[in-house]
C-alpha cells in the first residue's frame, strides 16, 4: 500500500502524490511514516523531508509547519518549501558559510538565535540540494501554484486537534 501525500506552502504545493515511505523532520526529531502509521499531529521543523516515490529517495527542504497523518493520507503544511533538485547548491554553500562566518562575531542573544536559524536553514538547504539524485531516471509529479482547497479543510482538521 501508499501514502497519499501532499506537502504545501501558501504560495504552491510541492508535493501531492501517492509514495511509499517518508520521514519527517519534526521537533522531536525523524519520524519515519509507512503505509498503516497511527494517526497524529506534529509541528514540522526547518529540515530535509525524505520522499521514497517509486524506489528513489526524493529530498524536500522545508521550513517548518504542521503535518497531519491520517489513516494512510499525510498532509504537510509548511511555511516554505522547496524540493532539492530547484536548489542552487552555491547559493546555498555560501549562506552556510555567511551564516557560519556571523556565528564567529559577538552577539546578543536575539541576533545569536536569527543567525542560528539561518545556519539551520542553510544546512538543509544544502542537504537537499546534494542528495537530489542525478541524473533523476523517473518523472516527478508537477510543482503547481494554488490548488489548495483540499489543504485547508486539512489545515482546519489539523487546528482542531492542537
Amino acid at each position: 500500500m501508499s501514502l497519499d501525500v501532499q506537502v504545501i506552502t501558501p504560495s504552491q504545493v510541492i508535493w501531492d502524490a501517492p509514495c511509499d515511505e517518508l520521514i519527517l523532520p519534526s521537533k522531536d526529531g525523524l519520524l519515519g511514516i509507512l503505509s498503516g502509521h497511527a494517526s497524529l499531529v506534529t509541528f514540522v521543523t526547518v529540515g530535509v523531508l525524505r520522499i521514497r516515490f517509486q524506489q528513489v529517495w526524493i529530498p524536500v527542504f522545508v521550513m517548518g509547519g504542521l503535518a497531519e497523518v491520517e489513516y494512510d493520507r499525510v498532509v504537510i503544511l509548511v511555511n516554505d518549501a522547496c524540493r532539492g533538485d530547484a536548489i542552487d547548491v552555491q547559493q546555498a554553500q555560501h549562506a552556510l558559510e555567511k551564516a557560519q562566518d556571523r556565528l564567529t562575531k559577538p552577539l546578543n542573544d536575539k541576533e545569536r538565535w536569527r543567525v542560528e536559524q539561518c545556519l539551520k536553514q542553510a544546512e538543509a538547504e544544502l542537504s537537499a540540494a546534494r542528495e537530489f539524485p542525478q541524473p533523476l531516471k523517473i518523472s516527478l509529479p508537477e510543482v503547481r501554484a494554488g490548488g489548495r482547497s483540499q489543504a485547508s479543510q486539512s489545515a482546519f482538521n489539523m487546528l482542531r486537534h492542537l
